[in-house]
Parts: structure tokens; sequence; C-alpha cells
């Protein structure tokens, strides 16, 4: 009898952590963003981006869009999240301030010295973008709020 106690006390123990176990990985994911979840990628904060500077490094970003700055061939619009603010370079239409972007896009980093500031690097990491995966326009973004 006392070791038909101690089997059915096992098992209990055994499906009791398994339990705990499940039910942690699974309230874990609530922290995770939502992006990570939708899209099957790790989003990137612009924060760590900038304080990295891993150039080339292949990043995916979602934020909104602030200032824009059209070029002839192609425009820059600056991304922005709850950490920091960063340039895209795009070669596709420019999207329209207050939409909400998620993207694909190479990490780069131009460099300016000045003389006059005794060779001072005041150079600024950009990101390069190769594709657009997902735009709300602000409209849209503004009607869901409501």
């Amino acid at each position: 009898m006392t070791a038909t106690i101690k089997q059915v006390w096992v098992q209990g123990f055994r499906i009791g952590s398994l339990s705990l176990i499940l039910a942690s990985g699974l309230l874990s994911c609530g922290s995770l963003p939502m992006s990570q979840l939708n899209i099957g990628v790790n989003v990137d904060r612009i924060g760590d981006i900038q304080q990295k500077r891993q150039v080339d490094a292949e990043v995916y970003l979602k934020g909104k869009v602030g200032n824009r700055a059209p070029f002839v061939g192609n425009a820059a619009y600056q991304l922005q999240d709850g950490t920091g603010r960063i340039w895209v370079l795009t070669k596709q239409s420019l999207p329209q301030r207050g939409d909400e972007m998620l993207l694909k896009g190479n990490v780069r980093y131009k460099s300016i010295t000045i003389k006059n500031l005794a060779g001072r690097d005041l150079g600024e990491v950009y990101i390069e973008e190769m594709e657009q995966l997902q735009r709300n326009p602000a409209a849209e973004t503004e009607k869901k709020e409501q």
C-alpha cells in the first residue's frame, strides 16, 4: 500500500511540475511584444541599434513615421519607437507622417568628421530599407484607437 501511495504521489508530482512549466512558459509569452508573435521575427528596438552600431546587421523595426525627406531617386523617413528615432533610407514610396511601419533593413553608418572640431566624428547610424513588411496608414490607426 505504501508503494502505491508513493507511486501516485510521484506521478502527481510529475504532472504538477509539467503543468507548472507549461503555465510559466505561456505566461512569459505575455511579456513579448505582439509583433514577435504576429510575424515570427524579433523586432529590434531603435535605441539598441543606435548604441550597438552593428553595421551591416539585418534588423526588423516597428515604429511610427515622423519626419520625412524626399530626394531624387529615393527618400528617407524617421522611424520612432519608445526607445528612440532613426532615419530609414528607402527606394519605395515615402510613407506618410504618423503611419505605423514594420520593416526589414540593414544597419548602416555614415561617418562625418569636421576638422574644426578636432576630427570628432559626428556620424549617424541609419537603416537602409530592404522591405516594407507592413504599413498601417495613420488614418486607419486613428480609427482603431477611437
